[in-house]
């Protein structure tokens, strides 16, 4: 999309991501989000040889994550209220998790070729604004927000923070590939974001009963959490990793 491309040959989810003849092969797979190889040697042609336009989207990518940490905040756990001033463990878990997450769908939009940072934008828009809404629903379901703020309860804050990377990463994975138009980016992000509305779904109503169970139950634990957000991750890696190399 005329920005950064992350290394590893993506499978074409529909339309949008099937490489057109003349165009560069679209990169997908969200294990390579974390490369820590040169970036002149990962990014998009149209920006390989120009450090400016890099440092510009690096700048556009720190500012995207706060924002977005902004609205999460608003949501129910604060970066600044809960775990600066108030030092909860639980709540730095949770925002981790945020923080990683939003990262992962910037980073999603930034792969492929694209005529210029507005598609950029609009994908980062689309994959950001799913995760937003995905946590706001758990949150409702579950009561996290409470249980984080006030139970400070670590073994929920471990399993967030695993679901909401897990959840960056589909979502991530769904806004990558080449810019054809507005209505095949929204359709190809129904057709492979899927995995992350089941998993939301699936995670407010574990959430909810494992908050009438009690903060001391074994499955409420740090370790037991910490397995299961770990299993979270790992599906969605392979989803992901899976669509990348087929």
């Amino acid at each position: 999309m005329g920005s950064l491309v992350l290394l590893s040959p993506a499978k074409p989810c529909s339309s949008r991501n099937a490489p057109r003849p003349g165009s560069v092969r679209p990169y997908s797979s969200s294990l390579h989000y974390f490369s820590v190889r040169d970036p002149e040697a990962i990014s998009a042609d149209s920006v390989k040889s120009d450090s400016p336009t890099v440092f510009l989207f690096l700048l556009f990518g720190a500012s995207w994550v706060g924002l977005a940490q902004l609205v999460f905040g608003l949501l129910g756990v604060s970066a600044r209220d809960d775990v600066l001033e108030r030092g909860n463990a639980a709540a730095v878990w949770v925002v981790s998790g945020q923080l990683v997450g939003a990262t992962l769908c910037f980073a999603g939009a930034n792969i492929g070729n694209g005529p210029g940072p507005e598609v950029v934008a609009f994908c980062a828009f689309l994959s950001t604004a799913a995760l937003l809404l995905a946590w706001f629903l758990v949150e409702r379901a579950g009561s996290i927000a409470d249980t984080i703020t006030i139970d400070r309860h670590l073994g929920t804050g471990i399993r967030i923070c695993g679901w909401l990377i897990a959840t960056g990463i589909v979502l991530g994975d769904a806004v990558t590939g080449n810019w054809r138009s507005v209505s095949a980016t929204v359709r190809d992000f129904a057709v492979c974001a899927w995995p992350a509305a089941a998993t939301t779904l699936v995670v407010a109503l574990l959430e909810r009963k494992l908050c009438k169970l009690g903060p001391d139950h074994v499955w409420n634990g740090p370790r037991k959490s910490a397995v299961l957000a770990a299993v979270y991750i790992a599906l969605a890696s392979g989803y992901a990793w899976k669509r990348g190399i087929h």
